[in-house]
């Protein structure tokens, strides 16, 4: 069998050029028109076809024909066809399109993509580590710094573009990386009921993105830096605390916790 694609692209027609139709005939297998065309496109992937860079935004339409003989041979039957007094040429790429030469499989073929479509697969990057902080920026370049001389690269909101994205779609976009790193800071005050003395606290953002992190990664890879003398949530069973201490020793604490969730550290370098 052979497979014949049209593209319509989105954009007007050249000048000299009265379609945006493209065409590319005569595929003898099936499978390399899906993994070729069908599946990029589906994947919202750049794809090359007929000399044209392709996306599925500059795309309005993909047709897909199948028939059993060459488009060459289809045109030559077509025009051998051709009534008496009729001047005309089909071309190839008229040919195919006819009825009873080919016939037209897109809605199969894009099924069958769909089911051949492997999962995007979740690699996770343990060359970053995701940091997330309030407004302590003293303390976020620090760990930032810390991080970047350990040999990776630090992955932090605000410093990502955000394109209207929340918060939340923020980390589901940018922590697809092996570890994540939770500043508590002092920057509210709280306590139970009961108690008069006010205790200090990180930003309840910070305490909510932290919950989320962890169900994103797990707890064994992410790790809060507790400020001395901040609070923090007691009633989590099992979750990462290095304190943040003036001499230093937090950057061997947490190196040992990277170096735990796989990552390759140079102890040397947290002295």
């Amino acid at each position: 069998m052979f497979y014949h694609v049209l593209i319509e692209k989105k954009e007007k027609p050249r000048r000299g050029k009265n379609s945006n139709k493209i065409f590319k005939l005569d595929f003898e297998s099936k499978d390399k028109v899906i993994n070729e065309i069908i599946i990029p496109y589906l994947k919202k992937h750049e794809f090359q076809f007929n000399g044209y860079l392709l996306s599925a935004d500059k795309i309005t339409q993909i047709l897909v024909r199948e028939g059993d003989k060459r488009s060459a041979t289809l045109s030559k039957m077509a025009n051998d066809n051709l009534l008496p007094g009729i001047t005309m040429y089909v071309s190839p790429s008229d040919a195919i399109q006819y009825n009873k030469y080919t016939k037209d499989i897109t809605r199969e073929i894009f099924k069958e993509s769909s089911k051949k479509r492997p999962e995007e697969e979740n690699i996770i990057d343990k060359q970053k580590v995701f940091i997330i902080h309030d407004h302590d920026n003293l303390e976020k370049l620090e760990v930032s710094n810390f991080i970047k001389k350990l040999g990776f690269e630090p992955i932090i909101l605000h410093e990502q573009s955000s394109g209207g994205a929340t918060i939340i779609e923020k980390i589901e976009n940018y922590s697809n990386v092996g570890f994540g790193i939770v500043l508590y800071t002092p920057y509210d005050v709280g306590a139970k009921k009961e108690e008069l003395k006010l205790s200090s606290r990180a930003r309840q953002n910070v305490v909510f993105e932290h919950g989320y992190l962890i169900g994103k990664l797990k707890r064994d890879n992410v790790c809060a830096l507790v400020k001395g003398g901040v609070e923090p949530p007691n009633d989590i069973s099992g979750v990462v605390y290095v304190t943040h201490d003036v001499n230093g020793t937090w950057k061997l604490n947490l190196a040992k916790e990277l170096r735990k969730a796989g990552y390759e550290v140079d102890m040397n370098k947290s002295i």
